[in-house]
């Protein structure tokens, strides 16, 4: 049977959506009213209701929304509720809210575009031409784009050269406009650090036509920086052959060893296809700068170079450490062989099988096999990246690691990923970190303080105690009426509340008592706001929020927690399971391991050690990841998301470490 909770949650839930479906204006104003002072997704929620209704009198509220609301979120996202408002007096009231309100004209395009079929009027496209406002004018390219406007390339090129910084506000409308010229300005625009263009731009390049991927061999051979490292990051991720003979060149002409060693996998990534090339990649395995030779062991990889394995073996003698293990991992991906670093079996090998090898016929790797030592080298890269990227200043007390204003969680974060990759206690930044972690007061948020927990308890276990005490008392003090948290007041979501559930079980393997209700209402919240398909969202009260692989994650891993904090029977064991295994089945349809964020990725590690699962819902999540992370991972060894580089990159090792600790109890 349901538990009573969840019964009521699902019933309320039932009940919101038939009386949201059919409710008059009249009532969605009226609730509108009765909202003022709450969060934002609250009102926005019902703004957008009021906007369905497609009326007249809604156009008529949102538009006084729109000017006099004491909230500046809530007037601006307004104004895009009218614009879907489906009346024609919708046009013409965005007009006049235009002309009147200078400074709030870039926002006026971007509703305009996104939902109105009409044609601006001329004579406030000509305006929008000569401005200099980078809001409008990017806006402006965006509605040009899509109406196929022939002075399109024209501005957008325009404003690039005008606006560089702002480039990525209208690098998503030149991929949807397949042309040479767009395809110049999008190597012009490109960021390596940046994951929409990681993704996106090389995309557009892979599957365009031979007029359109010559612009990367040619923005190669014309050699100017940035365009020349940017063309060949592009060409790289695209697998564009054809850029294949520039990039020998360029990497030849090379003064300095980091763009030579850029270069230089970019010349594998795209095949060494070339005699040229793979000669040049054998060259470059004796130079004596690490940099490059490792670039070179990647390159012959990439390519599969037969006549690569002899130098290779014989490096296996000289080196040590990164060298030594790239080596490794290259002469096993090319020959097939697992010998490890048996330098005498490798040569054995090569004498008895050298004349006759033929890299052809080596099967490719398995889909669900991971090469463990690639996963290793990427840890090891990335930890040492976090460690040099410490910010030093004792005296001045700065924090170690900070995103987002958040040092206190930052530094937690860093410290949990750096002990994950097996940093000695006594490395200076990690013990410098934890030091300062320890000194500083726990801040006023759920995420910091969930963080602060989590990290001093997997740390060092009891030896803070009266630290993570101190965090404990502050989240429970923080969970809401409901069952969760907020940041860390306000209605809440599962973002937040995962982040706290987690500071909890820390505390619990502290063994700091946290009280039987608050474990039991963090289990009925997550019984009443599971989804149909067993999914969960962001936020709880939303009816148009739909359940994601970050939320859903959340709660599975919530609901794992409470199995190993509560005094169950056997029948609320069978129960939270129950809820569990839906979970985990919408999660292995909602997870998409080549695109989500690396904050998903680390929930979704949670879920599958916290329940012992290989599998969600019959999809492998650990090895498609895994092998994700490490061709993503930059070659300074920091991974970059959606978040800061420190962030992005301690998401990671904790995945590829699999770091959370398994259940005390099943």
């Amino acid at each position: 049977m349901k538990h009573p909770a969840a019964l009521l949650g699902l019933l309320a839930a039932a009940l919101f959506m038939s009386s949201a479906e059919g409710a008059t204006f009249a009532e969605l104003r009226a609730r509108f009213e009765k909202e003022k002072g709450q969060d934002f997704q609250t009102r926005y929620k019902t703004l957008n209701e009021i906007a369905e209704l497609n009326s007249l009198e809604a156009l008529r509220f949102l538009e006084e929304v729109t000017k006099n609301d004491a909230d500046a979120s809530i007037r601006s996202n307004a104004l895009h509720c009218l614009a879907r408002v489906k009346v024609p007096e919708a046009a013409q009231v965005l007009l006049r809210f235009y002309r009147e309100n200078p400074q709030q004209q870039g926002n006026v395009l971007s509703a305009w575009t996104n939902y109105r079929e009409e044609a601006l009027p001329p004579d406030i496209v000509d305006e929008i031409i000569r401005s200099s406002d980078v809001s409008s004018r990017s806006n402006l390219i965006r509605y040009l784009g899509k109406r196929k406007d022939p002075r399109y390339l024209k501005e957008a090129q325009r404003f690039l050269d005008e606006f560089p910084a702002s480039a990525t506000s209208i690098t998503g409308t030149l991929t949807q406009y397949p042309s040479p010229e767009a395809g110049r300005m999008l190597v012009a625009s490109y960021d390596d650090t940046r994951s929409y263009d990681r993704e996106q731009i090389p995309k557009f390049f892979a599957g365009a036509g031979p007029e359109i991927r010559a612009v990367l061999p040619e923005a190669i051979r014309i050699g100017r920086e940035p365009l020349l490292t940017q063309a060949a990051q592009i060409a790289a991720r695209a697998k564009v052959a054809e850029a294949e003979e520039a990039l020998v060149s360029a990497t030849k002409a090379a003064k300095d060893d980091r763009k030579k060693a850029l270069l230089l996998e970019a010349c594998g990534a795209v095949g060494l296809a070339t005699e040229a090339g793979r000669s040049l990649a054998l060259e470059m395995l004796r130079s004596p700068k690490p940099e490059v030779a490792v670039a070179a062991i990647r390159a012959v990889r990439s390519g599969a170079v037969a006549e690569a394995i002899p130098v290779l073996i014989g490096m296996m003698r000289g080196e040590e450490g990164v060298i030594r293990a790239e080596v490794r991992v290259t002469l096993e991906r090319i020959t097939g062989q697992q010998f490890g670093d048996r330098v005498d079996i490798w040569e054995a090998w090569w004498r008895d099988y050298g004349d006759t090898f033929d890299p052809k016929d080596v099967k490719p790797p398995a889909e669900d096999q991971l090469d463990q030592t690639l996963v290793d080298l990427a840890i090891e890269k990335g930890a040492a990246a976090l460690r040099a990227a410490q910010t030093r200043d004792a005296k001045a007390r700065a924090a170690p690691w900070v995103y987002a204003g958040h040092p206190v969680g930052t530094t937690a974060l860093v410290l949990l990923a750096l002990h994950a990759a097996g940093t000695e206690p006594k490395d200076r930044p990690f013990a410098e970190g934890l030091r300062w972690l320890v000194e500083e007061p726990v801040p006023a948020s759920t995420y910091d303080a969930g963080l602060v927990a989590m990290a001093l308890e997997t740390i060092a276990g009891k030896k803070f105690r009266q630290k993570i005490a101190e965090a404990a008392r502050l989240l429970i003090s923080w969970q809401n009426t409901d069952g969760y948290w907020g940041y860390p007041t306000g209605n809440g979501d599962h973002s937040n509340s995962q982040y706290a559930v987690l500071g909890l079980r820390s505390a619990a393997r502290a063994g700091i008592p946290v009280p039987g209700k608050a474990w039991k209402a963090i289990r009925d919240h997550f019984f009443a706001t599971q989804n149909e398909d067993g999914g969960w969202n962001y936020v709880p009260q939303s009816r148009k929020d739909t359940s994601s692989s970050s939320m859903t994650s959340a709660g599975v891993t919530c609901l794992l927690i409470c199995l190993e904090n509560m005094e169950l029977d056997e029948a609320g064991r069978t129960e939270i399971l129950a809820s569990i295994d839906r979970g985990f089945d919408a999660l292995g349809k909602l997870m998409k391991l080549d695109k989500d964020s690396l904050y998903a990725l680390y929930g979704i590690e949670r879920a599958g050690v916290l329940g012992s699962r290989s599998l969600m819902g019959g999809n492998p999540w650990y090895v498609p990841g895994a092998k994700r992370l490490v061709e993503e991972q930059g070659r300074d060894g920091f991974w970059r998301g959606q978040y800061h580089e420190a962030v992005d990159s301690a998401f990671a090792i904790l995945f590829l470490k699999k770091a959370t600790a398994p259940l005390s109890t099943r």
